[in-house]
């Protein structure tokens, strides 16, 4: 797309939902003023229905996904403005501003536009709904968001030892997530979701490209499908580390993992309309170290997973379980080898030694966070994890006398008892866990 096409558009418009049985249609305008440039309309088929659910429920359910998925399309022709003709509620606006200055952090970051912080939104104001009391009652139904890694199918055992009633949810069919509920012999709900093609042959072209906050997305998708099946509460696996930034940029923290965070989750719980399943993450007080801790046990589901993102490429062809070549999967190796033998490890990813390839140092000493160097923009756990795990594989009757552990780069790297302690402690209040689901998190 040339400069000045781009340069001509004003507003993004998010016109309403349309539902046709499990279909869901989101539209969207990129307009010049009073023309319109280009039409986009986003296809989300649910796994039921929304007829016996409430309109009271349902309709400001879809609106917040309108909103959500709108900035799959803003980022096209940012910076310019965001508009809904049909209003915004004081709590929906301020769901829309947050996914704007902290959900689009990273897409601002990365593409020079600290303007998009400051997007205006053009909407006229709508009276909040009066608040109606939800009656009280016990969860009884989880649905459990699944993307084919560790931390997810933590919830899933946790959740299942307690015997507690789950199913399993997920956004479009990947085959390590279809794998996990295999292994784990629950019903998977999927739900398809379809961008407009316009958007690719868009950034083919040369439109502004980048992360936007797909959490939230998906998040309101589950809450959608819960909602149609009869879950009354939605479960993510979030942990404590995806509310740590990656840079301080023009006054604010960029986090790539923001719509994962606790911010994100308070804020989408306050946005919810009574009646609406609950949304909550299992796993939030506890870290990536001491998930990787729990999830070593469930040798079951080692063949079968994966954190790696070029599993998830949309053309089948390029997809592949590990590259063994990427932050995540640098993350991944670096956090399970304390809790792993050399030959379980090696066995998950195709038999490649990570700490063995010179060419993948430079990755851990980010992930380590040395010499100033940037937390990557992926979801990996803080510094002062991958600081403890290296210490721990410096005890690990396996690890001890690898090369890498003692390189003259990583000799200094080490962690006191105090920070061990703490990586594996858990967080005390920062959380939105009824009592049922703390006990079930402590034990995990």
């Amino acid at each position: 797309m040339r400069a000045e096409e781009r340069s001509r558009v004003t507003d993004l418009v998010c016109e309403a939902p349309v539902v046709e049985g499990r279909s869901i249609r989101l539209g969207y305008a990129a307009r010049a003023g009073d023309v319109t440039v280009h039409e986009f309309t986003e296809t989300i088929e649910l796994p039921g229905t929304l007829d016996g659910v409430p309109d009271a429920v349902q309709v400001p359910l879809l609106r917040l996904l309108s909103l959500a998925a709108s900035l799959s399309y803003f980022k096209a022709f940012a910076p310019t403005s965001i508009a809904v003709p049909g209003g915004l509620t004081e709590r929906e606006r301020d769901f829309l501003v947050g996914l704007l200055r902290h959900g689009m952090g990273e897409f601002a970051y990365v593409n020079d536009l600290p303007e998009v912080f400051d997007t205006p939104v053009v909407a006229p104001s709508l009276a909040d709904p009066a608040p109606v009391p939800a009656p009280e009652q016990a969860s009884s139904r989880f649905l459990v968001a699944v993307g084919g890694g560790k931390d997810s199918i933590v919830s899933i055992e946790a959740l299942r030892s307690a015997g507690l009633e789950i199913g399993l949810f997920a956004v479009n069919s990947y085959a390590p997530i279809i794998r996990t509920a295999e292994v784990a012999g629950i019903a998977l709900e999927t739900v398809q979701r379809r961008l407009d093609p316009t958007l690719f042959q868009l950034n083919a072209e040369g439109a502004p490209n980048g992360h936007v906050p797909v959490t939230a997305v998906n998040s309101l998708l589950a809450v959608l499908t819960a909602a149609a099946l009869g879950f009354d509460t939605v479960v993510f696996s979030n942990e404590a580390s995806s509310s740590y930034g990656n840079v301080e940029w023009h006054g604010r923290v960029v986090n790539h993992q923001w719509s994962k965070s606790l911010e994100f989750e308070s804020l989408l719980r306050g946005c919810l309309p009574p009646g609406a399943p609950a949304y909550l993450s299992l796993l939030r007080p506890l870290t990536e170290l001491r998930i990787a801790r729990r999830f070593a046990e469930h040798v079951d589901y080692h063949p079968v997973f994966t954190s790696c993102n070029r599993a998830f490429k949309l053309q089948e062809t390029d997809r592949t379980s590990w590259c063994a070549d990427c932050p995540k999967c640098r993350f991944v190796f670096l956090c399970l080898a304390p809790f792993l033998s050399q030959e379980q490890l090696l066995a998950i990813f195709g038999g490649r030694d990570m700490f063995a390839d010179e060419s993948q140092l430079e990755g851990f000493r980010e992930l380590l966070g040395l010499d100033g160097l940037l937390k990557p923009f992926e979801c990996v756990g803080e510094p002062d994890e991958c600081r403890v795990a290296l210490s721990l594989l410096r005890e690990h009757p396996d690890w001890k006398d690898h090369p890498f552990v003692h390189r003259p780069e990583l000799v200094g790297v080490s962690a006191s008892a105090t920070e061990r302690e703490a990586v594996f402690a858990f967080g005390e209040g920062a959380h939105h866990l009824p009592p049922l689901l703390e006990d079930i998190a402590r034990a995990v």
